[in-house]
């Protein structure tokens, strides 16, 4: 399969997967390797950076690269955010951009995700 590009970032594999359903980083790890899938999403949300006696996400997917995301938004004030955090703790300039105030039907706020989209390609980001 012929490798492809989103911004500067040169990938073979087409499959992103997200981390938000897995048992354990052992079964999510063994799912990537599995699938071949170069990139993971993370939900910057439910990220634990200082969670006592385990290995927290960012060091179980060390080598991996992460695609950080903004679930969890429901304005673009907070999707901004978000996603400097993710850059932050990622050192990624990528970001899968969320913006979804309905918690029961899901269904993404079209101008709140246009202003945080605005904002954060000012900012430098590549927005997905």
């Amino acid at each position: 399969m012929d490798a492809w590009k989103v911004g500067d970032v040169e990938l073979k594999s087409r499959l992103l997967l997200g981390s938000g359903k897995f048992k354990d980083f052992g079964v999510m790890r063994e799912a990537l390797a599995a699938a071949g899938a170069e990139v993971v999403t993370v939900s910057i949300r439910r990220v634990e950076l200082k969670a006592p006696g385990h290995v927290g996400l960012l060091e179980a997917l060390a080598g991996v690269r992460l695609l950080p995301n903004t679930a969890g938004a429901k304005t673009a004030e907070e999707a901004v955010r978000l996603a400097r955090l993710g850059r932050l703790l990622t050192g990624e300039r990528w970001v899968k951009l969320e913006v979804i105030p309905d918690p029961t039907y899901l269904l993404p706020d079209p101008l709140e995700t246009l202003r945080a989209a605005e904002r954060l390609l000012e900012e430098g980001f590549l927005v997905l």
